[in-house]
């Protein structure tokens, strides 16, 4: 074997190795911001160095480190079947190593300005066209590592959540065509100038975003958790009665720090249905009692077919209304039917209710901003070490489309952010929680409130023109 050959193996084997460790920061359960912009950095400045075959499979490798960590994720918390969890990693790995070779081809034949853009466009392309056929939505992206970092995620203000993702890809492309073997130095620089321009436009739009927020008047909301046992609990057994009454003091402690809205967490209460508002009584009366309105998830147990709801009480003391779940967890929640309208608190449109995964929807959170809603409560679950992550999509919704969001996990976080993506108030809720807050509500909906897919689509389009460009 020749010097450089084993000098190739070499360095297939460290890009593998070290792409692998950067897509398991960038993309883990808990995933570090910093980390994700540079996984795609040493793959793509070796693929054209080494052969296709060579380039391909380095790729594949250092996703399929990165994603190791989900196994047991997706395998025991979510109990995904061990064959489609499978399905999945391959799937990924044969997604990451398409896009590599088509930025690949071009960065050979010296089209730089084709290779620059082929990787954003293409990785946007991928995540979009998985997201329309997944029953998980969008919960598979990159993007949700800058949900702490404001001046990122207002571009999904813009675009949705694939401009974050197009953003996180452009510099490792640029930077792999301006040092790419082939391609002239006046192309280079040509690459190097536009995508600069491309980052101080989407910074000014992020600045004079967040400069000129435009916001209305503010809700002081409350977030109360407990600690239970997993599931629901039936609320007409000894332990239910004590689990309500721990409940009905959460929301009088809320009540009196002066939150007018009050959120619990998902199912924590299994009722029959045709005894439900007699069952959720306590509730009720509390809510009337101390002038509040609250929202519970309940499991509502039917003799033809159960759902996943939030029940909403009015300080009012109106009927509880009743939002069912859209979004369910395939397998896990296939004893509920998914629900199909949307929900708002009585005489108050600004704002809606839905359920933990439904945050996974962009185009559900887009409905209720059409419908008028100004801030979404969510009562959710959460798998524990998933919490933070889980949140952070929420978090990314609320961008997206303009709207606040209040979430409470049962074994997650308590989290109140406001349009633009900052965060109000978060707490852990494993050993139980009671927190509030007061929201600010943004006046005005986004372009992408209003458009919806529009730069999803384009990045199709486009990477479909690439793939069929001359090489």
């Amino acid at each position: 074997m020749s010097g450089a050959v084993v000098g190739q193996v070499a360095a297939c084997v460290a890009v593998t190795a070290i792409s692998g460790w950067l897509f398991r920061l960038g993309s883990g359960l808990r995933p570090v911001a910093v980390a994700a912009w540079a996984p795609l950095l040493p793959l793509l400045v070796l693929a054209p160095r080494v052969p296709w075959f060579a380039a391909v499979s380095v790729a594949a490798g250092a996703w399929f480190i990165g994603q190791l960590g989900f196994w047991s994720f997706y395998t025991r918390d979510v109990h995904m079947p061990r064959l489609l969890v499978a399905v999945r990693f391959v799937g990924g790995c044969a997604g990451v190593a398409s896009v590599v070779a088509l930025a690949r081809a071009h960065l050979v034949a010296g089209h730089l300005g084709l290779a620059a853009l082929a990787v954003p466009v293409a990785w946007v392309a991928l995540e979009f066209l998985v997201a329309l056929r997944s029953p998980h939505g969008v919960s598979w992206s990159v993007a949700y590592s800058q949900a702490d970092v404001p001046a990122v995620t207002q571009v999904a203000s813009l675009t949705g959540l694939w401009g974050i993702t197009a953003l996180l890809a452009l510099p490792s492309s640029v930077a792999a065509a301006v040092t790419a073997p082939a391609g002239t130095g006046g192309e280079r620089v040509a690459v190097l100038l536009a995508a600069v321009a491309i980052v101080a436009a989407l910074t000014g739009y992020a600045v004079r975003r967040g400069r000129r927020a435009a916001l209305g008047e503010q809700v002081h909301v409350g977030l109360a958790a407990v600690e239970q046992p997993d599931g629901p609990v039936r609320i007409d057994s000894p332990e239910g009665a004590a689990l309500v009454s721990r409940y009905v003091e959460k929301v009088r402690l809320l009540a009196g720090r002066g939150a007018g809205v009050i959120v619990l967490p998902e199912v924590i209460f299994a009722v029959a249905e045709v005894r439900m508002v007699e069952q959720l009584q306590p509730l009720a009366r509390a809510a009337v009692d101390l002038g509040v309105d609250v929202v519970a998830g309940v499991a509502r147990l039917g003799e033809s077919a159960s759902a996943n709801v939030a029940a909403v009480f009015s300080a009012g003391g109106d009927p509880p209304s009743v939002y069912q779940k859209h979004h369910l967890i395939p397998g896990l929640e296939a004893a509920y039917r998914p629900g199909r309208d949307l929900r708002y608190l009585p005489g108050d449109r600004r704002l809606g209710v839905l359920i933990c995964k439904d945050l996974d929807f962009p185009s559900l959170v887009r409905a209720y901003r059409r419908g008028g809603a100004q801030m979404l409560l969510a009562p959710a679950w959460d798998f524990g070490r998933d919490g933070c992550l889980h949140s952070r999509m929420a978090i990314v919704r609320g961008v997206e489309s303009g709207v606040a969001v209040a979430r409470v996990a049962r074994s997650g976080r308590a989290t109140v952010s406001d349009a633009f993506g900052r965060i109000v108030i978060e707490a852990d809720t494993t050993e139980g929680v009671a927190v509030d807050a007061r929201v600010s509500l943004a006046a005005a909906t986004t372009v992408y409130g209003r458009l919806g897919d529009w730069f999803g689509w384009c990045c199709v389009a486009l990477t479909a023109l690439i793939a069929v460009a001359p090489i």
